[in-house]
């Protein structure tokens, strides 16, 4: 096993343990609620891999359980935000429980990403685009950004904001549309010193996915303050 492997490995233990910490911190930490984060993990993963294959291509033909390799990386997040989330949902449905369970994954989401980004900066994956600046690294056979600790570090600073308001946000299920927001405006920046394929003029796909979470985001955090004011206003 490389040192790659190991962290990527070691991110999605982070995740795992900081939703175990929120949901003991909110008294959320039931049989229950651990088992709809186990469907919500492993929904996530697939959600990212699948994800890869639709933008990236299938790498995977001979062995399909390598999805599960953590040498392989979490090369399309956003599948598995999505897929994950989605999962947690119909989980939590099927099972009866009624409280948003968004604002752990809000916590456990980054927190994971920025310690498997620097697994994949070992793993050689989601490398950069050519550079001629003083901090490039030497990767594919070419100087590049250091795309993978760009994102490392972003993700820390946004797991530090949510960990800073998960307490002064106005209702649960507000730390998670904060970080749909968060997420799809700083990855739609770091997309442009990540290697990609181009599909929209100067824009990838997954910028234009992170265009439609930021805009998500923002409209799921706005609209209920916009209605609830209409209300009070009908009410005077």
């Amino acid at each position: 096993m490389t040192l790659g492997e190991v962290i990527t490995g070691l991110g999605y233990l982070t995740g795992i343990l900081v939703f175990l910490w929120a949901a003991r911190e909110r008294k959320l930490l039931t049989q229950g609620m651990l088992r709809v984060s186990g469907i919500a993990l492993f929904a996530g993963v697939l959600g990212a891999k699948l994800c890869e294959y639709v933008f990236e291509g299938w790498p995977f033909r001979l062995a399909p359980i390598s999805i599960l390799d953590p040498e392989n990386g979490g090369k399309a997040l956003v599948g598995g935000v999505l897929i994950g989330w989605l999962a947690a949902v119909i989980a939590k449905k099927r099972m009866g429980i009624r409280r948003s369970t968004g604002d752990l994954f809000a916590l456990a989401l980054p927190a994971g990403e920025a310690v498997g980004r620097i697994g994949c900066f070992y793993n050689g994956c989601c490398y950069g685009t050519v550079t001629t600046s003083s901090i490039a690294v030497y990767q594919h056979g070419a100087w590049r950004h250091p795309s993978q600790l760009y994102s490392s570090f972003v993700a820390l600073l946004v797991f530090l904001v949510l960990l800073f308001l998960r307490n002064r946000m106005p209702k649960e299920g507000d730390l998670f549309k904060l970080y749909l927001l968060l997420f799809g405006l700083t990855r739609f920046g770091l997309e442009f010193v990540r290697e990609r394929p181009l599909m929209l003029g100067s824009l990838s796909a997954m910028q234009i996915v992170c265009i439609d979470l930021f805009f998500a985001g923002l409209v799921a955090l706005l609209y209920p303050r916009f209605k609830r004011k209409q209300v009070n206003a009908r009410a005077a």
